[in-house]
């Protein structure tokens, strides 16, 4: 029997292309603009910030017809190295910009700046390994109210301000503590006309809520370790935890060029970040 089918009719039968690009979907960067930042400091010079430490004195007993006793301190510093120089860069040639229905410029510059951003999110998140508070929580078990109770501990003895706190968690375990009761439930709150406390910021919404007054952010950017089970390391801390000092502020460049008959855009910035009050921070294992 000799049918006409989709098959033998494919050459008349045309394929549509959507106007519209579907992008890659991008983790939230939310820690730079939380933490301590030099980057009025280190515009156009220098490869390295030096930060001298101020120590307490201490209250002596004055004795009667004594000299008051002084107090020499030997003091130290904590440094910031300017070496981080990050690039994302691309070509498009030309046949590819005459014949495309598609902006390839603007999507790719786009998402250059975006990588450019999530270097430096990538390079902050990491930083909770050199901090000296002991991490609370267990690799592999879901935080909870008792992780959250004690990294906050950690920070209260470290005289680290209730001000400029904040905690990121993977959403993993935004999820595990949305299942808290004591979180999202009108009658442990006392809240019936407002049955929960998560509000969203409003210029971001990664900003979860509110825990302890503690502002609790999310995003897949936590810091992970392969392993079984996975690492995750969540964080609490405050703004001098971490310092960045970005030099160099995300730049877009574009060029003809000839040699490969197409247009280069390069997108790059130039930072350094380092820990820098080493106990104001706490990783939380989960």
């Amino acid at each position: 029997m000799a049918d006409i089918t989709t098959t033998t009719a494919a050459v008349f039968i045309p394929e549509l292309w959507s106007m519209e690009t579907l992008r890659q979907q991008e983790a939230a960067l939310v820690v730079a603009p939380l933490v301590k930042r030099y980057d009025s400091l280190v515009k156009g010079r220098g490869d390295t910030v030096h930060i001298p430490e101020v120590s307490n004195l201490v209250a002596n007993d004055k004795v009667a017809n004594t000299d008051v006793t002084l107090q020499s301190i030997t003091e130290g510093e904590r440094t910031i190295a300017i070496d981080q120089w990050k690039e994302a860069s691309f070509l498009v040639e030309d046949i590819v910009k005459v014949q495309s229905n598609y902006d390839l410029m603007s999507e790719y510059t786009s998402k250059a700046g975006y990588a450019i951003a999530k270097s430096i999110d990538t390079f902050l998140l990491g930083l909770y390994s050199t901090w000296t508070n002991p991490a609370v929580g267990t690799y592999g078990v879901n935080v909870d109210d008792n992780e959250i109770v004690a990294a906050l501990q950690a920070l209260d003895e470290a005289n680290a301000p209730l001000e400029d706190r904040a905690i990121i968690l993977k959403p993993s375990q935004k999820a595990a503590l949305m299942k808290l009761d004591k979180f999202v439930k009108a009658d442990f709150l006392g809240q019936y006309a407002n049955p929960t406390p998560v509000k969203r910021g409003p210029n971001n919404r990664y900003l979860w809520g509110e825990i302890y007054g503690t502002p609790v952010y999310y995003t897949t950017q936590v810091a992970t370790t392969a392993g079984t089970p996975v690492q995750t390391h969540n964080i609490a801390f405050h703004k001098e935890a971490m310092a960045l000092a970005l030099q160099l502020a995300p730049r877009t460049q574009g060029t003809y060029w000839q040699r490969s008959l197409g247009w280069l855009v390069s997108v790059d910035t130039i930072f350094g970040a380092n820990a820098l009050r080493l106990d104001h921070g706490v990783e939380m294992k989960s």
